[in-house]
């Protein structure tokens, strides 16, 4: 049995709202989708549009596939409507004075994706254990 979207989202949501960011998913589909595939983001209130997930890296139990697909599509969103969200910065916020998103990464296909420093790549945070601003 697959995840729900839901489950694949847990660790993204986390990192969202360390950040001061409060996600949820809305049930939705574009027309000639399968329904149970896709959710609308919303964060701080604003759609920020639609959510794929993908069900055959969704089967891979350690779901680092589906994580990682999902956090760079989420974070997409999240960069290209910045101006809509209230109080926002770059997300994922980086460590100390920096002021642009940590990059996603993993350590190959398939591993659990994490966030890094674009300047410092040794700083880094696993996907869902973003410590926040």
């Amino acid at each position: 049995m697959l995840p729900e979207p839901e489950d694949v989202f847990a660790p993204i949501g986390h990192d969202l709202r360390t950040c001061g960011l409060r996600p949820r998913l809305v049930f939705t589909a574009p027309p000639g989708e399968e329904p149970q595939q896709w959710r609308d983001l919303v964060v701080a209130g604003v759609r920020l549009g639609s959510l794929e997930f993908e069900p055959d890296l969704a089967g891979d139990p350690e779901r680092g596939a589906a994580v990682a697909s999902l956090a760079f599509h989420t974070q997409a969103a999240v960069l290209e409507n910045l101006q809509q969200i209230d109080g926002s910065s770059a997300w994922p916020a980086c460590r100390g004075k920096h002021r642009h998103p940590m990059s996603l990464a993993s350590d190959g296909e398939g591993a659990w994706p994490y966030w890094c420093s674009p300047s410092d790549p040794s700083y880094r945070w696993p996907v869902g254990q973003h410590p926040g601003v």
